[in-house]
């Protein structure tokens, strides 16, 4: 008998002997810890807990990529879909309510529609999630039946036509439709996951006249100093050095997201 026979057998006899139970206990106890976890991240940063989807997608972070709760904080704090809109930026709430409506429902706002929830956004606050979840959450949605299936579809193919057309000028190929179809469909990716997915790609940053590493650095370093008035610390040199260096965000960037966050609000009530 080889070796590598013996080696293999007195495994599978090992496995053999755990109980069923036995074997699925450890994988049971580290899901209930990364809920607990992601939990705790939307309450801290959100003030309240994960969606079902939201919960599957940040799961998948952490079993696939190693993400731990801080890393889920901070990917909470920083992406825009979260953040409550802000008008005086030039943003249109139209705009907002439209884009939901044609991914989530597959149809132009009615006018009741366009007026309730632009009135949520500029007079209460809220985010584009937060109107994208409450259309999941809608009559409406819930009486597709069984076309919600196509519909879904439907709704992740537009999104991705659309991260297309924005970060690459053109239309998905069909591998591009496939994969981000199944990611979105399967592994609760949304927008977000997949326009920062395309900013990263070979395509995009192919001929792209990007800033040097220590160019990078000195533009976080200079946003710190000025806005927090502190060196930066080691993961937020990290983290705004490869926006400046994958996502083209510029030193005004970078400030606008440290005068977001909890230590500037902390030091400027």
């Amino acid at each position: 008998m080889r070796v590598t026979t013996v080696v293999v057998a007195c495994i599978l006899s090992s496995a053999a002997a755990l109980t069923p139970a036995q074997g699925r206990v450890p994988l049971l106890q580290a899901s209930v810890g990364q809920d607990a976890a992601i939990e705790r991240a939307f309450r801290a940063a959100l003030n309240r807990p994960p969606t079902a989807y939201e919960l599957r997608r940040y799961r998948v972070l952490m079993q696939q990529n190693r993400w731990t709760e801080a890393d889920v904080r901070r990917d909470l704090r920083e992406r825009s879909d979260y953040r409550a809109v802000r008008i005086r930026r030039g943003v249109v709430p139209d705009a907002i309510v439209r884009r939901a409506y044609e991914d989530i429902l597959g149809r132009e706002p009615d006018a009741d529609g366009m007026r309730t929830y632009t009135s949520k956004i500029v007079d209460e606050g809220w985010s584009e999630r937060d109107v994208r979840e409450a259309l999941r959450q809608s009559e409406e949605y819930a009486a597709t039946g069984g076309r919600a299936v196509s519909f879904r579809t439907a709704s992740a193919d537009r999104i991705i036509r659309r991260a297309y057309q924005d970060i690459l000028g053109r239309e998905p190929d069909q591998a591009g439709l496939r994969n981000y179809r199944r990611m979105i469909l399967q592994e609760g990716w949304d927008e977000q996951d997949v326009r920062q997915a395309l900013i990263r790609s070979p395509e995009r940053r192919q001929g792209q006249a990007g800033v040097s590493d220590s160019g990078a650095m000195e533009i976080v370093r200079g946003a710190y100093r000025s806005v927090l008035g502190r060196e930066p610390d080691a993961n937020g040199m990290r983290d705004y050095t490869a926006r400046v260096l994958f996502d083209r965000w510029s030193e005004d960037d970078v400030v606008q997201a440290l005068r977001d966050s909890d230590e500037y609000r902390e030091k400027h009530p």
